[in-house]
């Protein structure tokens, strides 16, 4: 887009140039494009810790804090495109807030037949993740991951659950 950037009460304008800078300083996770109602959705994802019941709302502030200096509002306005940004939520046990993702599914125009699938498969990703950091925490502070200990039969160290491994 050519369309000059400027910072809230700045005079002056920020180049295109720098303008893209920060964009792509600040990837998005996804985009989805609805070319025939003109909206751009913004995608981000993301993980936090969901031991509290307000986890999603305070992940969501954080992304639209996070892209709140690109002015995608603003800018999308200019050429007549409506800007949405869509925030996936995904806690660190693996918890999905239900409602927030059915508003996700239904603004990306997917199948509500499809959502509890799509739903569990990011949960599982999400445990497999969390499984991933447990495992390089506990290699870091057992030794090498794979390292043989006495009565190992030559395999690595499987997570059972909390400190226990065989």
């Amino acid at each position: 887009m050519r369309t000059p950037w400027k910072e809230g009460s700045e005079a002056s304008s920020v180049s295109e140039e720098q303008y893209q800078e920060r964009f792509w300083r600040r990837r998005l996770d996804g985009i989805g494009l609805d070319t025939v109602n003109k909206v751009f959705l913004a995608i981000e994802f993301k993980r936090t810790q969901d031991a509290r019941s307000n986890y999603v709302e305070r992940a969501a502030a954080a992304a639209q804090d996070q892209y709140k200096s690109l002015g995608l509002q603003a800018v999308g306005r200019v050429n007549g495109w409506q800007a949405q940004q869509i925030v996936f939520v995904g806690g660190t046990c693996g918890s999905v807030h239900v409602e927030s993702f059915n508003k996700n599914m239904k603004a990306l125009g997917v199948l509500e037949s499809k959502w509890d699938l799509v739903r569990q498969k990011l949960v599982r990703r999400l445990v497999e993740e969390q499984d991933k950091v447990l495992r390089s925490y506990f290699a870091e502070k057992r030794g090498a991951r794979g390292q043989k200990r006495e009565g190992s039969h030559g395999k690595g160290q499987e997570h059972v659950k909390w400190d226990i491994y065989v």
